[in-house]
C-alpha cells in the first residue's frame, strides 16, 4: 500500500479549517458602529461564519451581529475577509450568556436537525421585538 501526497489545496483547507463548518442560511442583523444593516448568514462553524452582505466592512472591523432565529443569537464578530460582490468571512466571539445557546445551536447541526427545535430560551427580557419579527418572517420563507 502506498500513501500519495494529498494536494496543496486540500492539504490548506484542511488545516485552514480547525472547526467543522456548517451549512446554515438565517438572516442576521448587523449593528456597527450605530448603524443597524441586514445580511444573510450562509455557513456556521465554532469560529466563523460567511455573512452576505451589500455594503461589507473593512477586515478587521469589530461589530455586533443577531441570527434572525426563534429567539435572536447575538455574536460578536471580526471582519477576516471580504470577498468583493458576495460577503465577509468573520470570526466568532460567543459572548457567557449566549453560549449555551450556541453550543446547542452547532450540536442541532452537527447531526442535521432543524436548530429551532434544539434551542435553548433565553430570558423575553433580552429579546428585541424587531428581531423577533424577523425571525418569524424568516421561518416562513
Amino acid at each position: 500500500m502506498s500513501a500519495s501526497p494529498i494536494p496543496r489545496e486540500e492539504l490548506a483547507e484542511r488545516l485552514r479549517r480547525a472547526s467543522p463548518r456548517y451549512q446554515f442560511r438565517v438572516q442576521a442583523e448587523v449593528v456597527w458602529q450605530n448603524r443597524h444593516t441586514w445580511g444573510r448568514v450562509i455557513d456556521i462553524s465554532r469560529g466563523g461564519m460567511f455573512i452576505e452582505a451589500d455594503n461589507p466592512m473593512r477586515v478587521n472591523a469589530l461589530f455586533t451581529v443577531y441570527l434572525a432565529m426563534n429567539v435572536p443569537l447575538r455574536l460578536e464578530c471580526m471582519v477576516r475577509r471580504v470577498v468583493p460582490g458576495r460577503g465577509i468571512g468573520v470570526s466568532i466571539s460567543v459572548p457567557r450568556d449566549m453560549k449555551t445557546r450556541f453550543d446547542a445551536l452547532l450540536l442541532a447541526l452537527s447531526f442535521g436537525e432543524d436548530p429551532a427545535k434544539a434551542a435553548v430560551p433565553i430570558p423575553a427580557a433580552t429579546q428585541s421585538r424587531g428581531l423577533a419579527r424577523a425571525a418569524a418572517a424568516s421561518s416562513t420563507r
